[in-house]
């Protein structure tokens, strides 16, 4: 396959550590942002580098051994992550992989681009939850993973979760043929938008795997600190990563006994913190929760999913983030007024069966051995124990013999790490 690695760009944002040296020229941990992308790209055919006139003295700092791959476009004036790729109609036959160049990533580039093919996708755009999302271009998808909505920063809205565009995509060909010769456009603000209007197939793979921007000189620092662990070295999802498995209602937030439905929103004391502690400590994030309210008729499946990313906006506004949220909207005991009959039936993702953790583990390659759960209910630890999961129980509900209990989210997490 083809990539084009896009390194144009002022890099105002990293001029205090830059020394005027651009920013995919940058060093981490000893390599250039640049070199640490085409080691990872090193089973790729062919690598266009585009890049404006001013960069041209810095790409004799490339490895020879990718050099020979590589050709470069270099620009006279700017003409944006969009603009940019007119130059390679010509070149290019079928469908290429986009990136930008201040970018670290680990990602198995294989099954992304066979997640585009058995979609027959024109663009597909790999998304994932992120912990800033009040400055990010946000995505909305179906269960299918076809783009829904997409949503231009700055946000007005709260309830369209954290989904956003990483800075790596596929693209068809006949997409550039949207954008214009020798002007200046950026593919979010002046493209994508009319792409959606034309109807053209605009897909998301969703991946835990790990990818961040260089941007700031914070994120650089962070990158460098992850290089060096399990998060950054196991992030590909060929690799196994532990998670903590977290119920909602009461380990989240408040939960009350005599209704049938609970508000995420009503977040309990510490739960963010608990949740960023695991962000940073290479371990996964995931909601697994029973939603009986569903079936019972309190409330609708649209809104059970718009409270969801409420929650999760809310969270990554606080710098927290869950890697993937999974709920049963199933209750088998029928009576309730207003009832929704096709939700009323036995599952096994309802907890104390173990079918979304199963289904968790398969998505997201998860190492069982090394993971938890933390949950209030006996339903959680039955889960848990039929998963082979540890366990944890808090706020005091419960008790089992050889399982610790803790008042809080955030005091179960303290005792982990």
């Amino acid at each position: 396959m083809e990539v084009a690695i896009l390194i144009g760009g002022k890099g105002t944002r990293v001029k205090s550590i830059s020394k005027k040296t651009p920013k995919p020229f940058l060093k981490i941990n000893k390599k250039t942002i640049i070199n640490h992308q085409l080691q990872k790209l090193n089973n790729f055919k062919k690598i266009y580098i585009l890049s404006n006139e001013k960069l041209a003295k810095f790409h004799n700092t490339l490895k020879g051994r990718h050099k020979k791959k590589i050709t470069f476009f270099e620009e006279k004036k700017p003409l944006g992550n969009a603009g940019c790729l007119k130059q390679l109609e010509n070149y290019i036959d079928d469908d290429i992989l986009i990136l930008s160049g201040d970018l670290i990533f680990n990602i198995d580039f294989k099954k992304f681009f066979a997640f585009h093919k058995k979609n027959k996708s024109d663009i597909s755009f790999l998304v994932h939850p992120n912990d800033h999302p009040f400055d990010s271009d946000l995505l909305e998808i179906n269960k299918k993973n076809k783009l829904i909505k997409f949503h231009k920063k700055p946000h007005t809205k709260k309830n369209i979760g954290n989904l956003c565009l990483s800075g790596i995509m596929i693209i068809n060909k006949k997409i550039l043929k949207f954008i214009k010769p020798n002007k200046f456009q950026d593919f979010s603000k002046n493209i994508l938008s009319n792409l959606i209007k034309q109807k053209i197939k605009i897909y998301a793979y969703n991946t835990r795997e790990y990818v961040k921007d260089a941007g700031t000189p914070k994120r650089i620092r962070l990158i460098q600190k992850h290089l060096k662990t399990k998060k950054y070295i196991n992030g590909i999802i060929s690799k196994k990563l532990p998670a903590i498995f977290l119920d909602r209602d009461g380990v989240l937030n408040r939960e009350y006994p005599q209704k049938h439905y609970q508000n995420p929103m009503e977040i309990n004391k510490g739960a963010i913190t608990a949740v960023r502690i695991i962000n940073e400590n290479s371990y996964l994030a995931v909601i697994i929760t029973n939603q009986s309210a569903v079936a019972k008729g309190v409330i609708t499946i649209d809104k059970l999913e718009s409270d969801h990313k409420k929650l999760e906006y809310r969270f990554g506004s606080s710098g927290a983030y869950f890697d993937r949220i999974y709920y049963c909207p199933y209750y088998p005991i029928s009576g309730f007024k207003g009832e929704i009959k096709k939700f009323k039936k036995k599952s096994n993702w309802r907890k104390p069966n173990n079918g979304m953790l199963i289904q968790s583990i398969k998505d997201l390659n998860i190492d069982v051995k090394n993971s938890y759960m933390i949950g209030d209910r006996l339903s959680d630890y039955k889960a848990a124990k039929k998963t082979k999961v540890k366990f944890i129980f808090i706020d005091n509900k419960f008790k089992v013999n050889g399982v610790k209990n803790y008042k809080s989210l955030y005091k179960a997490i303290k005792s982990i790490f």
